[in-house]
This record gives C-alpha cells, sequence and structure tokens, in this order.
C-alpha cells in the first residue's frame, strides 16, 4: 500500500511539472513562430505558410466576388 501511496505521489508531481497543454496553446503553435529569447519586446508573428494561405483564400474570396459582382 505504501508503494502505490508513492507511486500516485510521484506521478501527480510529474504532471504538474507538466508545461499547459490546453487547446489554445497548441493552436497558438500551430499558427505562431515562437518568439526569440533574447528579443526584449517578444512579439508572435503568424508562420509563412499561414501567411500564404490566408492570401490564397483572400484571392480566392476576391475572384469569387469580382465574377459574381458583374
Amino acid at each position: 500500500m505504501i508503494e502505490n501511496e508513492r507511486v500516485g505521489r510521484d506521478f501527480r508531481r510529474i504532471l504538474e511539472e507538466q508545461p499547459d497543454i490546453s487547446d489554445s496553446r497548441i493552436i497558438s503553435t500551430w499558427f505562431f513562430e515562437a518568439p526569440h529569447i533574447f528579443d526584449p519586446k517578444p512579439t508572435k508573428r503568424l508562420k509563412p505558410g499561414i501567411v500564404i494561405g490566408l492570401i490564397y483564400v483572400a484571392l480566392q474570396a476576391a475572384t469569387c466576388a469580382a465574377f459574381n459582382l458583374r
């Protein structure tokens, strides 16, 4: 019984040491680059692939709007 308590306590300690992994954090890592660690004012920038995808979607929307408004 004492062994199980020690294992449970160690397991809880390991879980508490893990970084926060929530939905917003996962999505943030998908879309944003990590800021430079030595930058005094770190900002998160969109990843280039996301920017290209957004530009593509905007161009497609503009093309559809242009043909529908003729």
